[in-house]
């Protein structure tokens, strides 16, 4: 019979595995859960929404300013075809084609492989050994389950140019390669309107949605650690996940604690892009090179606790960052201090920001780093209709509880938050930006009472 100090020994081994399996399982449960939520089983259905996205879209920092089009696949009956169609004019389509750890198998569309001529891309199952017909760009992939996330970039904020991302987004079809020479009708379903909640749960369904991965993928090679860890918290391959109410209250502090761990290594971790400035990449170079190689082709590192951060407030893996999109992200203004919503800001974008498509803002609740629950409202950006600028060129963007009269264009208000973050997000990016020659200047606050205090 186990000694109360071996038990004791014992319960706090399992809680630290249960922690390190949460931040190690954060991008597969990402996944999952946005499978799960909407709903998509079929291996030939996309999902999209209609119009630019609300509130009502609660997923991990979404983009308001272009049309999502996003599939989840399944490889445990054969390849799965993705057919990319060319773009027209005033259309681009930017997007990636990723495993369900998130890594990018490949970036499609615009700055992908095809660059926008469109193309026939091939998802294998994991160590498929059979001929590949030509004609194909082939994805080996790691996971049976994949997905891909594709954005209809606008040529401008118009209802005109909206139609012509749908359309575009139309002409995307998904099949099986068994299926090839006659392939089956697309089908896309609208979720405009539909409330689509996928913000992390940091309670026990964290590990049931862990459990549920492991049960229909292979463990891979470099994960082979964890394979104890998950066993002695009751994930095994095979089994039910069906924790007593002692370990229930174990895995409730460790996802806890977990979360805690992500949230303060977001929110402290990371270097200034900028020199001197307040914005932020949320990830580092070990993780990038992961992204764009392959984890196995970096045996030296592997970044799971960088990576459990980026994946605990986003969902997308990029291959060639830097090139279509990039991202910063900023917490504080010019001062230091974290955001408050009761609070004015003020944030000056420099001219001529380096980009061919377009640029924005957005605005995310920093508790769940999604839109601001019954907003209206998330972003500003270079197409944003009645945007002011300054006459030098420079853009005047503001935040807080309420636009002030002819400011309304200019900007995002707080709504119901206590706290908020900011993402500024570059398509078609200069290079300017990744050599730092052109930089993001700092929020800075407006100086007076807040606005509850006014």
């Amino acid at each position: 019979m186990a000694t109360h100090a071996l038990r004791d020994v014992q319960a706090r081994a399992r809680h630290r595995h249960a922690v390190e399996s949460a931040i190690w399982g954060i991008p597969a449960v990402n996944f999952e859960l946005m499978r799960e939520v909407m709903g998509s089983g079929t291996s030939n259905e996309f999902v999209f929404w209609s119009q630019l996205l609300d509130w009502r879209n609660q997923t991990l920092t979404p983009n308001p300013d272009l049309i999502y089009y996003l599939a989840f696949f399944d490889t445990h009956e054969g390849p799965v075809v993705v057919e990319i169609p060319a773009e027209s004019e005033g259309q681009a389509l930017n997007g990636s084609i990723c495993s369900l750890w998130q890594v990018p198998l490949e970036d499609v569309g615009h700055f992908g492989v095809d660059q926008g001529r469109g193309g026939k891309y091939l998802i294998l199952p994991p160590e498929w050994d059979q001929a590949v017909p030509e004609g194909y760009t082939v994805l080996p992939c790691e996971t049976y389950r994949s997905y891909a996330l594709l954005r209809s970039v606008l040529a401008e904020g118009t209802q005109e140019a909206l139609d012509k991302g749908l359309e575009l987004c139309r002409r995307i079809r998904v099949y099986q390669l068994s299926e090839a020479d006659n392939p089956p009708e697309t089908h896309a379903r609208d979720l405009q309107g539909t409330i689509v909640d996928t913000t992390i749960p940091y309670d026990l369904r964290f590990y049931e949605l862990l459990h549920r991965v492991i049960q229909d993928e292979p463990l891979l090679a470099r994960d082979r650690p964890f394979a104890e860890m998950l066993n002695s918290i009751g994930i095994r391959k095979g089994e039910s996940f069906d924790p007593s109410p002692e370990d229930a209250v174990l895995l409730q502090e460790a996802i806890t604690e977990a979360h805690a761990w992500l949230k303060a290594s977001y929110e402290e971790g990371f270097e200034q892009f900028f020199p001197g400035s307040q914005w932020f990449f949320p990830a580092g170079r070990d993780f990038t090179d992961g992204q764009r190689d392959g984890f196995d082709a970096h045996p030296e590192a592997y970044p799971y606790l960088n990576r459990g951060v980026v994946y605990h407030m986003a969902f997308i893996g990029i291959r060639r960052l830097g090139i279509g999109q990039f991202y910063l992200v900023d917490l504080r203004d010019g001062d230091g201090e974290t955001f408050l919503s009761d609070r004015k800001y003020r944030m000056r974008v420099p001219a001529n920001v380096p980009v061919s498509q377009f640029w924005s803002v957005t605005m995310y609740d920093a508790d769940t780093h999604a839109f601001i629950r019954g907003n209206s409202k998330y972003s500003v950006s270079s197409q944003t209709p009645g945007l002011t600028s300054n006459d030098d060129g420079t853009v005047d963007i503001y935040f807080g509880r309420h636009a002030e009269p002819g400011q309304e264009a200019n900007t995002i208000e707080t709504g119901d938050s206590e706290r908020f973050e900011l993402m500024f997000r570059f398509y078609g990016v200069g290079q300017e930006v990744m050599t730092k020659q052109w930089a993001l200047s700092d929020v800075m606050r407006i100086a007076g009472q807040s606005e509850t205090e006014a």
